[in-house]
């Protein structure tokens, strides 16, 4: 590999370009000499740029008078998901910070590590976001501003590999039925952190071979196993990830040279299946020596089938696609899609005069959608390893699907019990043993004593929440996003429709994905990861994993509400939410008051499903119920979204089950925030469940007829039952009951029967459990 030119692509625009345009090559120049290095060629940057932008009419004849802007006379930021212009860009403060910029200081910064180009290439690539505090909100180009600098310069790196490029996309599983398989905490967290790990150690042959900015998801930047890496290098890196926390997903795409794609395959499935077995032998024979005092083992008489389970695990699949002939990739987008409108753009590029020649990757987008359907087809047909076992032994405790292979005497909770454990279910048990043997001494530590679930619970009862982002698989494809013309700089759309008002139409259709984009998409989504622990710990709850937008964690029922609605602010970037000294709002997050990065945006959306039950309730069935409930809140009807909800199941002591779903907000009615203030104003009081369940009676008494039509609206029902309500009650807090029903608030009779159920599952979650186990 030629780390030589990585580091050229990385530095060939300076991070402060867009506020530097005169003098940005003479800057980039002065810190390529600090490595002996100069600019040869820069194909890279014509693909990566070829692939970001979209062409524009007699380019080259205008290029310097109406295609150009300096930002600093027309300073615009365009959130990249929303298509909103970016109110404080340029505010007082951010001026401010402009000033402040020091390009000398910035080259200062740079560090020819130990005359090697390999480490230092992982170095800058690492650490390149941090020489300015505000590099994510400078454009790699001021005409199309919804993009970082950061974005087009990860991409000119990764595509300086080669000419003729391949995206490929990997995937390993089976995910849910891994980790759902356990009885205790420390199964369900090690099970998803194995999943994490081994996710990995397909990833790092593409690190290691071409550098980790040629994965485009997940963002690999600060990431905990990478820093892992780059340790055995000597490289001393910071990074502000939970060495604990599962934080990839089970997949991952990168950009790779198309010449290496079949021995990718090769080498990709096999690192990943080698640490798989790496990790079997250890824990085999860790369980056959038998030395730790804590815990006893003793192998069962068909303990010689331990290798044949672990080889069922993982399935492992590599789609590729080739970024090549473009007209022939078109109509085979066009097979699949019958969209009319990418073969337009195309036929409408071809004929634009005196402009650039069309690459093959500038339909980027064309050729990543092609690989999420050939990746959805390849997953639908599913791989089915079938592992007769003939013994006597029963099943295994955990999960079911092998027989048992080891007895643990296990403490639970002060009380001693005896499992039976395959394969796969003693990896996840003993798995934390070698994190230690590998040198994972962090993640050792924070993962060696999970919480149990009464630790968890403490006087309540215990709340599985899981969440996941809605509508991801469109985000990441580009069609919820903005159109290429509203990505474009207000000025440049107005020359464009001047210039070609037909051209301006057809992209105002258009929702293209590019690199940056997804780049974009993959640090936005790690951003939240990374303050996912920290909202968790704010509500005393464990985090299982944050891997993207999907978070599972578990609390004491009084706090998992609060928790859900941090966690579903701070991804979309709203609510005026803070953490430490970051606040999100308008999408974005601000620090200082300044803008540093783009979240999700208020139209991106989560969901949640809730269970609240005892906490030695099946763990299994829990989280079972919680992705049931997940399921729920995203198929709501109301809205073309159908999702943008929660769904909340309380498990009662009895056995009976209530379930209760909402719209987080409901006509700008934060639901959960209004409902927690009414129950902790009125629980001390009176007996909130009776407050709630007579408001219920009285709202079906009052304003339903016998057929379940509403005979009287919620305004009259706040203003005339309410106060009747409040003196038979006898209630000293006269008038607070209204809270509850804004003015302005247009709830149907679905939605105030949907409120007042869950107004009675979050009561439930907020008593003290007086119940021994």
């Amino acid at each position: 590999m030629n780390w030589e030119n990585k580091i050229i692509a990385l530095l060939h625009d300076p991070i402060e370009k867009a506020i530097n345009i005169t003098n940005h090559e003479n800057i980039a120049d002065e810190r390529l000499r600090k490595f002996k290095l100069y600019i040869k060629n820069k194909n890279f940057d014509y693909l990566s740029s070829a692939a970001d932008r979209i062409l524009f009419p007699k380019e080259k004849e205008h290029f310097s008078k109406r295609y150009s802007l300096d930002i600093n006379l027309h300073p615009e930021y365009i959130h990249p998901l929303t298509g909103e212009k970016l109110e404080d860009y340029f505010n007082e403060e951010f001026k401010k910070e402009i000033r402040k910029i020091n390009s000398d200081e910035i080259t200062k910064k740079l560090e020819f590590v130990d005359n090697d180009y390999r480490k230092t290439y992982y170095k800058l690539w690492w650490e390149l976001p941090e020489l300015l505090n505000i590099s994510y909100m400078l454009p790699a180009d001021t005409r199309i501003p919804s993009h970082s600098i950061i974005d087009h310069l990860d991409s000119a790196s990764a595509m300086s590999v080669s000419d003729n490029l391949s995206l490929i996309l990997v995937s390993i599983g089976p995910v849910q039925e891994f980790i759902a398989a356990g009885r205790s905490t420390i199964d369900l967290k090690i099970g998803s952190y194995i999943l994490s790990y081994l996710i990995f150690q397909g990833i790092k042959i593409i690190g290691e071979k071409y550098g980790y900015d040629n994965v485009i998801f997940p963002y690999m930047r600060g990431n905990y196993f990478v820093k892992k890496e780059l340790e055995k290098l000597g490289l001393n890196l910071k990074t502000n990830a939970d060495p604990s926390v599962a934080s990839l997903p089970n997949v991952f795409t990168a950009i790779v040279p198309s010449k290496d794609v079949q021995n990718l395959k090769i080498e990709i499935n096999d690192a990943i299946k080698n640490e798989m077995k790496n990790i079997s032998e250890y824990i085999k024979s860790y369980i056959l020596k038998n030395e730790d005092e804590k815990i006893k083992v003793k192998t069962l008489s068909n303990f010689d089938k331990w290798d044949q389970q672990v080889s069922q695990f993982p399935t492992i699949i590599v789609i590729e696609q080739k970024i090549e002939d473009i007209e022939n990739i078109i109509e085979e987008h066009y097979n699949y899609t019958k969209d009319e409108k990418i073969k337009k753009l195309f036929n409408e590029i071809k004929g634009l005069e005196n402009t650039y020649t069309i690459k093959n990757i500038s339909f980027y987008g064309v050729y990543s959608e092609l690989l999420g359907i050939k990746s959805a087809l390849r997953k639908a047909t599913r791989d089915f390893t079938q592992l007769y076992e003939d013994s006597e032994e029963h099943g295994d405790d955990i999960s079911g699907n092998n027989k048992s292979l080891i007895e643990v005497e296990t403490m639970y909770e002060n009380e001693i019990k005896n499992e039976k454990l395959s394969a796969l279910s003693a990896i996840k048990r003993f798995f934390v043993n070698y994190l230690k043997e590998i040198g994972y001494i962090e993640a050792y530590n924070k993962l060696k004593d999970i919480r149990s679930t009464k630790d968890i619970a403490g006087k309540y009862n215990l709340a599985v929440l899981l969440m996941d982002g809605d509508n991801m698989g469109k985000w990441i494809s580009g069609n919820l996003g903005p159109s290429i013309k509203n990505r474009l700089h207000s000025k440049i759309a107005s020359e464009l429709k001047r210039e070609n008002e037909e051209y301006i139409k057809i992209l105002d259709e258009i929702h293209f994905v590019t690199p940056a984009y997804q780049r974009m998409i993959s640090r936005t989504l790690n951003h939240f990861s990374n303050f996912v622990p920290k909202i968790v710990e704010e509500f005393d709850g464990l985090l299982i994993y944050a891997g993207g937008d999907d978070v599972l964690a578990l609390f004491p029922s009084n706090k998992v509400f609060n928790a859900a609605n941090k966690l579903r602010k701070v991804y979309s970037g709203i609510g005026d939410v803070s953490i430490d000294n970051y606040v999100f709002k308008k999408g974005w997050c601000y620090l200082n008051n300044i803008p540093i990065f783009n979240m999700m945006g208020k139209t991106a959306t989560m969901s949640a499903g809730i269970t609240i039950s005892k906490h030695n309730f099946n763990l299994k069935l829990a989280l079972n119920k919680a992705r049931e409930m997940e399921k729920l809140a995203k198929d709501n009807e109301e809205r073309n979204t159908k999702k943008n909800s929660f769904a909340i199941a309380t498990i009662r002591r009895s056995g009976q089950v209530t379930h209760s779903k909402s719209f987080w907000d409901i006509e700008m009615y934060d639901v959960l925030a209004k409902a927690q203030d009414f129950i902790e104003k009125f629980e001390n009081e009176k007996s909130i469940k009776n407050l709630i369940s007579r408001l219920k009676n009285e709202y079906i008494n009052f304003c339903l007829d016998e057929l379940g039509n509403e005979i009287m609206s919620i305004q009259d029902f706040r203003d005339k039952v309410i106060p009747y309500i409040e003196n038979r009650m006898k209630l000293k807090l006269k008038n607070e009951v209204k809270v509850l029903f804004d003015e302005n608030m247009n709830f149907n009779k679905e939605k105030i029967l949907n409120y007042f159920n869950t107004l009675e599952n979050i009561e439930y979650s907020r008593r003290e459990n007086k119940y021994e186990d």
